[in-house]
């Protein structure tokens, strides 16, 4: 019995057109919950009163089907009546021990799933933490909706990527990535983890990482060095990173979704190597989606971005800024 049936079951049951067959197992599904703790995640506040207050009503139909039986057929051995009370007891506690469980577990963190399907372009992601990641196409990445209150940032990544991640000494950042672990205080690198590859690569082009498995450190990684992760093995190797190799990608179209001007200077300043300062009418501008193709300029992207948001930028090309204003 997978996840995805488990669930179908449910959401019959709770519309009522469960069979019987299927009430019975899901009416006594304690032990799949503590198999299985996540599926009641799937549930909403709603199919999980429904739940409980279907099992509540189905406990004391049991027992009151039990009693007329008692009732009516005296000639049954006392001894055989005690033992399926004492069952029909243990049912209940176990019914009730599940729902204490639905009900008082502890609330985790919504998190925000994104994949690039099939797209063929690059996507730009910004955190909560305003650390940006390139996704390449047919990736995907998971994080918290929100890091506040939490002791680390955490992302598991399927696929390639590059951060861009914001320091934070109290915070540290954690990428997971098939069975390695990398993580970092602030700094800017790539990972490579498609689960259909023999190896997971991890390549750093600012700042330190430590990359780790749930077994052994393998080692912690500076500017312009690769670690290459052979899963067969469990061995790596670590070399000098080839940027114009492993992050050759990163120039290619790149889609940006649904961001502010100011979530798109970081993908721009590291992409054409300037800073960007925005002003403040312009940092709470609309949020707008564009797509960077791989052939243009910087100031081919500036109008683009600047048309849109009614605002108007200045190069200083000497001392490599960009100004955004809002138009007067």
């Amino acid at each position: 019995m997978n996840k995805a049936h488990f669930i179908k079951l449910l959401q019959k049951y709770l519309q009522g057109n469960a069979t019987e067959a299927e009430r019975q197992f899901l009416l006594s599904y304690y032990e799949m919950f503590n198999a299985e703790p996540d599926i009641e995640e799937l549930l909403t506040a709603e199919q999980k009163q429904a739940l409980k207050n279907q099992i509540r009503e189905s406990i004391w139909e049991r027992i009151s089907q039990h009693e007329q039986k008692t009732q009516k057929v005296k000639s049954l051995d006392r001894g055989w009546t005690k033992y399926l009370a004492a069952a029909i007891f243990i049912f209940a506690l176990s019914a009730a021990g599940a729902i204490f469980y639905i009900n008082n577990k502890p609330q985790q963190q919504q998190t925000t799933v994104i994949s690039t399907g099939l797209e063929k372009e690059q996507r730009l992601i910004n955190l909560p933490d305003g650390s940006y990641v390139i996704l390449k196409a047919g990736s995907k990445i998971d994080y918290a909706a929100s890091f506040d209150g939490l002791a680390v940032r955490e992302v598991h990544l399927e696929g390639d990527a590059y951060f861009d991640v914001k320091h934070d000494s109290l915070r540290p950042f954690i990428v997971h990535a098939g069975s390695l672990k990398t993580t970092v205080l602030g700094t800017s690198f790539n990972i490579k983890a498609w689960p259909a590859d023999e190896d997971v690569s991890i390549a750093v082009t600012r700042g330190k990482v430590k990359v780790e498995n749930q077994h052994k450190t393998f080692g912690t990684l500076v500017q312009d060095q690769q670690l290459t992760f052979y899963k067969e093995k469990a061995d790596v190797v670590k070399t000098k990173a080839d940027s114009s190799t492993h992050l050759s990608w990163k120039t290619q179209d790149i889609l940006l979704d649904d961001v502010t001007i100011t979530e798109a200077s970081g993908l721009l300043e590291n992409r054409f190597d300037v800073h960007i300062i925005c002003g403040e009418e312009v940092a709470r501008s609309e949020r707008f989606t564009i797509t960077i193709l791989k052939n243009e300029s910087l100031e081919q992207v500036l109008k683009s971005i600047c048309e849109f948001n009614n605002a108007t930028y200045t190069y200083d090309q000497d001392k490599g800024q960009v100004m955004i204003r809002k138009k007067e």
